[in-house]
């Protein structure tokens, strides 16, 4: 027998706090939309979308940047599919996130499952939390709902076999989406069926990728049935090596091949590599695509799918300070893991063209693997690969995963069932706004879904008019597409949103289309019908992107006056220390409220800025209290960099040489080791 249940998942939790009002008009990028490619490695058929049809930032959406590092029990909602073989539990107020996965018959978890709920900035929203199958669309990145609510479907296939759906609409590229999780009563495996609709008649690019994650650990292998793999590092160059031998320089710490005596490391077992990598494997055209990572007892997990979802990937963290860092800070010491992936496209650097109406489908499988642990654990890569072939084959048949694909396409699609929790209704807001120019792929969004962010909106679309909050009012949401221009055009026009906000939000959109001189127009406007501080932050910002600190700095002294908001005192005060205004800084951070001079980034500025002014004693004060930075930024060395700063000018005041600080300071990095709760350094 198969069930699915609605329950509660407890765990330690931090808060998430409230979003970020500010609108990303700097284009937040991920570290991989930088492509360098290695052209004697890399064809151009390989790397013809790579870099292809990146956007200007994460617009519509907001920054979730509000949480903190306090933990407390929360119950989380909850749907687990079980049977007598398979437990699995998803978390749809979290990205619809697979958390758990449980082999019944071993009693042993197949996933990495964090202990604690925790976000970092490691997404392109910010927040981002690491453990379990995390759906990812969209943009390059992590998808914009990694913590995010997801509409959710209780339904059935004919043989009674249980189905949970999950469904959201995705703003930036206007994709509906669907996740459907099966687990038939007879099954080892959970089966997971995704498909993505293009809502709009206009051709677009699509992204997808399932991030596995499981445990870290000397034993664990990591298996694919490749022999070569995209490799890309913070070096930022995609080159193409071979695996699981990959070559490195005798300087670089290695194995030799005992013939050879070239050193190589296995990058199949992820506890060799010293840094921060993705592998993403080069599977032969025909291959079954699947990705595996067992232990030392020859048993791990293993995903497989239907052929459209091509790609497969490899992420670890690197067994330098910095990864090792990120792996506690993300959980707790102790619960380490890497990523095993899988996508539409061959890498991550990849968007693929999607054309109007199109819709694509495929199915997932996961579930237990086990195999001669001599064989897969043995130097022989490709007797390896072929053991835990033939065994997923007799376990999870290749037709069997097709077969479920074609039953669950043919039966889910068009059906309904009951809904038992609801997301964000921006797909609502566009169904109001383009008729049937807009497709929802026959799911339902029901109207509670609507909020405030979403209702001012719909306010425009049946009155011709935005509502005018107060100038202190936090802005909920924005809008970036063509049609939403013209409806407010014509709404200022007309005299209906001819306020502060009509002109602010204008502005907006102007600014991410790139548009600025257009856009510090409208921002102007705004700030003349009402002085507000959301405006005056707007066009500092396009002021500091021109170039025009100085001016930047005061519009971000005045907003910041005005109102000192979290997220515009951060900007407030980097602005200003980057022209020079370090006792400005002081000054201010000594004005702001309690709860904001609290922050970690708003802590680390004010370092910076003593250090700035001479004042290397508090600065050194303030480092040594173990300064936590809740939003530090994958691949960001600010911790470090300010901690060798702040040692390279102690010494240059007992320095009796005639040594410059630059001297100094490379003395410091090479022989110094900064303090662990600092070192966040990838490489």
């Amino acid at each position: 027998m198969s069930t699915l249940t609605f329950t509660k998942y407890e765990m330690p939790s931090a808060s998430l706090g409230g979003l970020n009002p500010l609108p990303d008009l700097r284009k937040t990028a991920d570290l991989h939309t930088s492509v360098e490619v290695d052209e004697e490695t890399v064809t151009p058929e390989e790397a013809r979308y790579m870099g292809w049809a990146r956007v200007n930032g994460i617009l519509p959406y907001l920054i979730q940047d509000g949480y903190n590092r306090k933990k407390k029990m929360r119950a989380w909602k909850a749907a687990v599919l079980e049977n007598d073989y398979i437990r699995a539990t998803f978390l749809p107020e979290l990205g619809g996130r697979l958390w758990s996965l449980i082999d019944k018959t071993k009693g042993r978890e197949l996933l990495h499952k964090n202990p604690v709920f925790q976000p970092c900035n490691l997404a392109l929203r910010n927040a981002w939390i690491s453990g379990g199958v995390e759906w990812n669309i969209g943009i390059i990145g992590h998808t914009p709902f990694t913590v995010d609510r997801m509409f959710t479907e209780e339904l059935k296939l004919s043989d009674g076999t249980p189905v949970l759906r999950m469904y959201q609409y995705e703003r930036i590229r206007r994709l509906i989406f669907r996740i459907e999780a099966m687990l038939p009563a007879d099954s080892r495996y959970l089966y997971v069926r995704v498909r993505i609709d293009n809502a709009v008649k206009k051709d677009t690019a699509v992204y997808w990728w399932s991030n596995i994650a499981v445990d870290e650990r000397e034993d664990v292998r990591v298996l694919v049935p490749a022999e070569r793999s995209f490799r890309w590092g913070y070096g930022k160059k995609m080159s193409k090596v071979p695996i699981p031998y990959m070559p490195v320089q005798s300087s670089m710490e290695g194995r030799a091949d005992e013939k050879s005596g070239q050193q190589y490391r296995d990058i199949s077992r992820t506890t060799q590599l010293p840094q921060a990598m993705d592998f993403f494997f080069d599977l032969p055209r025909g291959q079954r695509p699947w990705i595996s990572a067992v232990g030392g007892d020859g048993y791990g997990l293993i995903q497989t799918s239907t052929d459209l979802l091509r790609g497969r990937k490899l992420f670890v963290w690197g067994m330098g300070a910095g990864g090792r860092n990120w792996q506690a800070f993300l959980a707790q010491p102790g619960f380490a893991y890497l990523e095993i992936q899988a996508g539409l496209a061959r890498t991550q650097l990849e968007h693929l063209p999607m054309k109007t109406g199109a819709v694509l489908s495929w199915m997932e499988a996961y579930g237990p693997i086990a195999a001669n642990a001599d064989v897969v654990q043995g130097k022989d890569w490709l007797r390896a690969v072929e053991a835990i072939e033939e065994a997923l084959e007799v376990e999870c048949p290749r037709s069997k995963v097709e077969k479920m694909h074609l039953m669950a396409s043919r039966e889910l699609d068009g059906q309904s069932g009951r809904i038992r929790t609801t997301g964000a209704g921006w797909a609502l807001v566009q169904k109001e706004l383009l008729g049937d120019d807009f497709t929802d792929g026959g799911l339902r969004f029901p109207a509670r879904s609507l909020g405030r962010r979403e209702g001012q909106w719909i306010q425009l679309i049946r009155h011709g008019a935005l509502p005018c909050p107060g100038v202190l009012e936090e802005p909920g949401s924005y809008q970036i597409e063509d049609e939403w221009e013209r409806l407010l055009a014509n709404s200022i026009r007309s005299g209906g949103s001819r306020h502060w906000y009509g002109y602010y939000q204008f502005g907006v959109i102007l600014a991410y289309k790139g548009r600025l001189n257009e856009a510090k127009a409208a921002f102007d406007k705004s700030i003349l019908c009402e002085v507000n501080p959301w405006a005056l932050r707007c066009k500092a910002v396009l002021l500091e992107m021109e170039g025009n600190i100085e001016k930047a700095a005061d519009l971000y002294v005045q907003a910041v006056t005005m109102l000192p908001q979290r997220s515009i005192a951060k900007e407030a005060l980097r602005v200003l220390l980057k022209a020079g205004r370090a006792r400005e800084v002081i000054h201010l951070y000594d004005m702001l409220p309690s709860g904001v001079r609290a922050l970690g980034r708003i802590k680390v500025l004010l370092i910076e800025a003593l250090l700035d002014a001479g004042d290397i004693s508090r600065a050194e004060r303030m480092l040594g209290r173990k300064i936590e930075l809740t939003d530090i930024r994958e691949g960001e060395v600010k911790l470090t960099d300010l901690w060798f700063r702040m040692e390279a000018m102690k010494r240059m005041q007992t320095c009796r040489a005639a040594e410059t600080y630059e001297e100094v300071l490379k003395q410091v990095k090479e022989e110094c080791i900064p303090p662990a709760h600092l070192d966040f350094r990838m490489h």
